[in-house]
């Protein structure tokens, strides 16, 4: 354990914005308190900072960044299986965010690594974040919180590298244009790129 995440547990710091999270997937579905609470101390334990649920201006179903979780409101409209994967995908990034660190993480659009390298870096964190949000969902159904035949998708596995790759492109081309060189400008820019207010 690191020290942030000792001095975070010691001050019981909570993830800001979570109680209302989890509030509006009760409204919708009306969750078990062992849901909720599975829910809490997964988000929590992967150092999230904040998360909420905001309009998309674009079809993404979430974005994982530095400092905290947006999910496409239009999520919860998709049923509580298909919802908690989607949470637990996105909350896997914060655990490689943890693991690796912003730098690498983020280098992808700002590294010095070539375009093929970032493309199948991003493809290989979106895989891995794919699997274990089909295993948090499977141990969910195991010590029977939810009762579900739900099978998690693998929405990464197919998708062609060719395709990452003119995105991380795109992305980088934009990053250079506007200078944006740290963790802090990334995150501002995806942030305002992805948020809408409708």
């Amino acid at each position: 354990m690191n020290l942030q995440e000792s001095i975070r547990r010691i001050l019981k710091e909570e993830t800001e914005g979570i109680d209302s999270f989890i509030n509006q997937i009760d409204s919708r579905y009306k969750i078990s308190d062992e849901l909720k609470d599975f829910l809490k101390s997964f988000i929590e334990d992967s150092n999230c900072k904040k998360i909420e649920f905001t309009g998309f201006k674009f079809q993404a179903l979430g974005l994982a960044l530095h400092d905290g979780v947006l999910i496409n409101k239009l999520a919860l409209n998709r049923g509580l299986d298909f919802l908690l994967f989607v949470i637990f995908h996105e909350i896997a990034h914060q655990y490689q965010f943890k693991k690796y660190g912003d730098d690498k993480m983020y280098e992808c659009y700002i590294g010095d690594i070539s375009v093929d390298d970032a493309a199948k870096f991003m493809k290989t964190t979106e895989e891995v974040a794919d699997e274990y949000a089909s295993r948090k969902f499977k141990e969910l159904v195991k010590k029977n919180i939810i009762n579900s035949n739900f099978v998690p998708p693998q929405m990464y596995k197919n998708m062609p590298i060719s395709n990452i790759r003119m995105m991380v492109d795109n992305i980088r081309k934009e990053m250079k244009s506007k200078d944006i060189t740290s963790s802090e400008k990334i995150s501002e820019y995806f942030y305002n790129m992805v948020k809408s207010e409708l």
